[in-house]
């Protein structure tokens, strides 16, 4: 067996049935069953889940080695394609360029960036019907898609009459759904991926008619979708990589900082004192920035408090699960054993079973954090114990980008609506594997213009 090359061998998790066992555990509440796992066999141990080998670390050394492994000894992006590949066609992953990303993220766009999201926010909320309650976590992941259309697209992608088009494809291709659904990742497989296909040449449509709709604008504005077509070129190949780098783009943009923008708002509306330190905090800086602070990015750098309350409302409700694919063999330290690991094994941790590990952990408070900076005191065994965007070359690039979303997002929110919970106490769904939670039961609020 494979698990049993690791020297010397971890302590070993076993359930009645081989691999299918851990496997339904796991699905049915990850997190719970790595802590019981934790309680069982200490800090590291090995368990096989589904046929992924696993070896898993929550020790203070062994969180420091997992974010020290090179790539191309311990692969992120490949353990990450691994898990994606059961819901998104691997022919989009086969397209992805990857300095794309790091492309689309460089400070020369971020003027334009916040135009648009500002823009396209002011849009979405002057539609939000607040007749009734509203499900936050709902309205605000529509608000996201919308904004990510406008941003790696273009502002005509963001209007009638395609961006509800687009998410209708979009939401076949959501990766959320494998993560807190398994039985669709099941339909999916068992299809061969026939919807997700499908959505995918409804994608490819739309970009052409987009594509010729912002052409034709008199008054547009240079857009991603032109640095786009510049990139890949014309013809079939052509419109083949702009949309799967399309579906890549805004896939990696939806797949946390919507969650994590909902768990704020969410948070302002449960605590009114937060809501008025946040308000108070927006009305100094306007003083300060009277042409607007949602635009201006030295203004948004200054809304401290806001920043602290998503890094906070991030760790709490954190469910992703870290993982790197062994390429080549490794030596592992986990600060009690140095392990030699082969290929083929994932070496991993799941960051909400030591994101809220001690009792002062597990307690919401915003005031835990400066800026975006957890203090020594509360991660005394190192950093590594808590993540919320990664750590070291591995820390998510986007950070600054996601702040000022939220940032922009969350004020245009509180200028417009007063905002009355219709819950009691929500807490982080129990089932999700993979990015920020949503809530474990809906959360909706009464929305009130101002």
């Amino acid at each position: 067996m494979l698990d049993l090359r690791i020297n010397p061998a971890p302590p070993m998790a076993y359930e009645d049935l081989p691999h299918v066992g851990a496997g339904l555990r796991f699905l049915d509440a990850p997190t719970d069953y790595l802590i019981e796992l934790r309680e069982r066999h200490g800090d590291t141990f090995f368990v096989d889940v589904f046929g992924f080998p696993l070896l898993v670390t929550f020790s203070p050394k062994g969180l420091e080695s997992l974010y020290a492994l090179e790539e191309s000894d311990a692969s992120f992006g490949l353990a990450t394609f691994d898990l994606a590949s059961f819901k998104t066609p691997t022919e989009i992953f086969a397209d992805a360029d990857p300095a794309l990303f790091y492309e689309l993220m460089k400070h020369e766009h971020m003027p334009d960036y916040l135009r648009i999201i500002a823009d396209v926010a002011a849009e979405t909320l002057n539609e939000w019907d607040i007749s009734g309650p509203t499900d936050v976590f709902d309205a605000v992941r529509t608000m996201s898609q919308r904004i990510g259309f406008g941003l790696w697209l273009c502002r005509e992608a963001a209007a009638e009459p395609y961006w509800q088009k687009l998410k209708a494809a979009f939401d076949v291709l959501d990766q959320e759904r494998s993560f807190v659904n398994p039985q669709e990742t099941l339909a999916t497989i068992k299809s061969g991926k026939s919807r997700e296909r499908a959505a995918i040449e409804d994608i490819k449509a739309l970009l052409i008619e987009i594509a010729a709709a912002h052409d034709a604008n008199p008054s547009k504005e240079e857009a991603t979708i032109d640095r786009l077509r510049e990139r890949f070129g014309g013809g079939v190949d052509g419109v083949r990589k702009l949309a799967h780098n399309t579906i890549n783009a805004n896939q990696g943009f939806l797949s946390n900082l919507y969650a994590a923008i909902g768990w704020v708002v969410l948070r302002l509306a449960q605590y009114p004192d937060l809501r008025a330190k946040a308000t108070a905090e927006i009305a100094a800086l306007r003083a300060v920035f009277p042409s607007g602070v949602k635009t201006s990015i030295e203004a948004l750098n200054k809304m401290t408090f806001i920043e602290q309350l998503m890094m906070e409302c991030v760790r709490i409700a954190q469910r992703s699960i870290t993982l790197r694919r062994v390429l080549q063999p490794v030596k592992f330290d986990d600060g009690a054993q140095v392990y030699d690991v082969p290929v083929g094994v994932y070496i991993t941790t799941m960051l909400s079973v030591t994101n809220t590990q001690t009792a002062e952990l597990r307690r919401f408070d915003p005031d835990h954090y400066v800026r975006n900076a957890l203090p020594q005191s509360l991660t005394p065994l190192g950093k590594e114990t808590v993540s919320t965007f990664g750590h070291g070359k591995h820390a998510c690039p986007a950070q600054r980008f996601s702040h000022h979303m939220c940032k922009i997002v969350v004020t245009a929110i509180l200028d417009r609506f007063a905002m009355e919970p219709l819950f009691s106490d929500p807490q982080p769904s129990s089932r999700q594997l993979g990015g920020v939670a949503r809530p474990e039961a809906l959360t909706r609020i009464q929305f009130r213009k101002v």
